[in-house]
This record gives C-alpha cells, structure tokens and sequence, in this order.
C-alpha cells in the first residue's frame, strides 16, 4: 500500500536517517578534538599584576646619626663681682639684658657700665699701662664709638690716644673726665647679659669683692650628657641639629665637648638616652646607666627661630657617619629567605614581579643602602608596610 503523498519510499527510510545520526557523531568527534587541542597546548605565561604600594629605588647622600636628649637655655652662666665701694642706687630687673656699654649697675648716682672681656678690671689703667687688660678696653672703646679704628690702635698700650677716647666715653656717661679707668668703674662680661638675679638692694652698701649679680648670655644652648661610646663621633664645631618642643628643628654647633667622664648613675636623667637614629635607646636600663661625657650646643640663629621657647627638653642629633651616592629603598621593602639573605621585590613596568637579592649596607632613617646585579636606580620595589 502506498504511503502519502510526498512520503520517502519504505526502502529509503532509514538510511537517510543513519546518514544524519553518523554526521552528528563526526562533528561532536571533531568538537571533541578541538576541544583537546586546545586544552593541550601550554599555557602562556602572564605577568602577576603587583597589589602592593611601590616605591623607587633612589640615589642619594645617606647619613647615620647619633641622638641625645638634652636641656634647652640660655647661654653661658655669669655671676659679676663689683670692685666699687658705696650706696646701690640702681640696679637692673631680673629678665633685662645689658649690652655693651649700658648700665648695669648704680653706686652713689654713679653709673657702672659693661664692657665685654674675658679679664676683669682688676687695676686702676692710665698712660704708660700695658697689658691684655689695656687691649680689651680700647677694643670696647672703639666699638662703642668712642674711637675711630684708624686712630686707636688696639694693642696692649695704654698712649694718650687711649685717654682722650676714655675722656669721650666718660663724658657720655656723664661721670668725671679723667682719662683713666679704675676697677670700680666697670663691670665685665663675656657678652650681653640678661639678667637672673640681682643680689643687693637699693640702699644697700657694698664692697669691693661683693657679688652684684647672676645672669646668662642672650642666645641659647643646650646641655647634655653624651654616651662615652660617642664621643669620637663628636667634635667641637660640629654642626647638629636640635629638636625643640613643638617639633620645630634648628641649627646647632657643639660649643664643648667634655673629656672628663661623669660616674653612672642609677636614676635615668635626660641626658642619658643617647640612641642612634632607628635603633633601640642605649640610656639606663634597669638600675644601671652608660658613662658619659657633657656636650654643651650651642644655638644657631635669632631668637625668633625658636619659636617662642626658651627652656624645655630636647633631642639632639648629631651626623655620625655619610655614605655618598648610593642606591636605598625604605627599609620595609626588605624581605629575608630561609637562608637569612636579604632580598627585594621589583615591580616591572607591566606589572610582573621578581624577587632580587641585594646587599645592604647603611641603616639610616628609615632607610637602607641596597647594592646588588638586579637593583638599579628608579626601579620600583614593593613596600608591604605603606
């Protein structure tokens, strides 16, 4: 019986049917085979892109320091002893500073000056004197301007060129003209003084050999006692710098440098904390404290940098050794290996990482001299800790 209308012949059926089944075998074989192709081949190798903060390796002057904590004040420490014999009449108020030539004192109406020295007036000085204390008044004489350089020679003899420029002096002051110059006259300073505390009274009679009053110089410096294990670091003349208070950093030069060691002691006093710069304190620890050696800074620059502080603890840093021109990276781009080698990570341009073994040399501020084949300088080196 014949099928319907557009139906396959019987006999035809199934062979049309195995031909669509065996080529949706070939295809899902050759899928198949692509498939493991593809899966085969080696896989390429991609750069890691870096998680981690970077930053350039540089090329710079490191220095290593020594830090001592110390006291901040005033300059110097003056107690001036009066050769005149009489009434006080005046005498200045604790916090005034006296300068060359001004007033520092009053004995029976009559003004006692300053002058600036090392020597004291210990001798009445006229025409025909010589001596270092015949010096250190003309000096004083031609800066307060009562002499012309080109017509007072400084020396140590006292002419009649001397005399007529004390008689100008005298008469600014007010006092007698008389030329010479006794003990009693005068009173004398390292330099300007400013004023702590006056000893007699007005009213008050005194003598010669009475001590008039105690004072300090006008700059500030600071005092501190420096590990004995550092002190071949320092020098007199040595530029440091100095931190106050508030964080503010100024100039400093170490003014002396002690060469007597002071016995340890078993209370922890500022001085004693000398530490280099990233380490650990090297002060008194337990019942027991370094030997050491008093360093006086003195301050670099006007009063004004100091910002308004006269006294106060502060830390002292003292440059210690210089290496010039080497490659560092902070110092927590560091990694160590089982081995105990130190090694950084370098960040390629795109992005890829590398561990590289360096060498490290100085240990300053926070970082460290790296030498080594594959570390060159503005490489980009991982920091974990930023």
């Amino acid at each position: 019986m014949a099928g319907p209308p557009g139906a396959p012949a019987p006999g035809r059926r199934w062979p049309r049917r195995l031909a669509a089944v065996a080529g949706l075998l070939v295809l899902v074989a050759a899928g198949l085979a692509v498939h493991r192709y593809v899966d085969r081949r080696p896989a390429e190798s991609r750069p890691v892109a870096a998680t981690l903060p970077t930053r350039p390796v540089t090329r710079s002057d490191l220095v290593s320091s020594v830090q001592a904590t110390g006291r901040l004040g005033f300059a110097g420490a003056y107690q001036l002893v009066g050769q005149a014999a009489g009434t006080v009449t005046w005498v200045p108020r604790p916090g005034d500073v006296v300068e060359r030539g001004e007033r520092i004192l009053g004995v029976d109406l009559r003004p006692i000056p300053l002058l600036y020295g090392a020597l004291p007036l210990y001798r009445p000085l006229a025409p025909g004197d010589s001596g270092a204390d015949v010096r250190q008044l003309e000096r004083n004489l031609v800066e307060l301007g009562h002499a012309e350089p080109a017509g007072l020679t400084v020396d140590n003899s006292y002419t009649g060129t001397t005399a007529r420029a004390v008689r100008r002096w005298q008469r600014d002051l007010g006092v007698d003209e008389t030329g010479r110059v006794a003990p009693g006259d005068v009173l004398v300073a390292p330099g300007a003084v400013r004023v702590g505390a006056v000893q007699p009274l007005i009213g008050q009679r005194i003598q010669p050999g009475t001590p008039v009053l105690a004072g300090t110089g006008t700059g500030h410096s600071v005092q501190l006692d420096l590990r004995l294990s550092y002190r071949a670091l320092v020098r007199v003349g040595q530029a440091v710098r100095v931190q106050l208070p508030t964080g503010r950093t100024v100039d400093g030069t170490v003014a002396t440098l002690g060469s007597i060691v002071q016995a340890p002691s078993s209370q922890g006093q500022p001085g004693g904390t000398a530490a280099q710069a990233g380490g650990q304190p090297t002060g008194c620890q337990g019942n027991s404290c370094p030997q050491t050696v008093p360093v006086e800074v003195r301050i670099s620059g006007p009063e004004s940098r100091l910002g308004g502080v006269a006294e106060g603890t502060v830390t002292v840093t003292f440059p210690a050794e210089t290496r010039r021109g080497v490659l560092s990276v902070p110092v927590e781009a560091l990694t160590v290996g089982p081995d105990g080698a130190y090694a950084v990570v370098v960040v390629d341009p795109e992005g890829g990482r590398r561990n590289v073994p360096v060498r490290t040399g100085m240990f300053t501020s926070g970082r460290v001299e790296v030498s080594g084949a594959g570390i060159a300088e503005g490489a980009q080196v991982e920091v974990p800790t930023l």
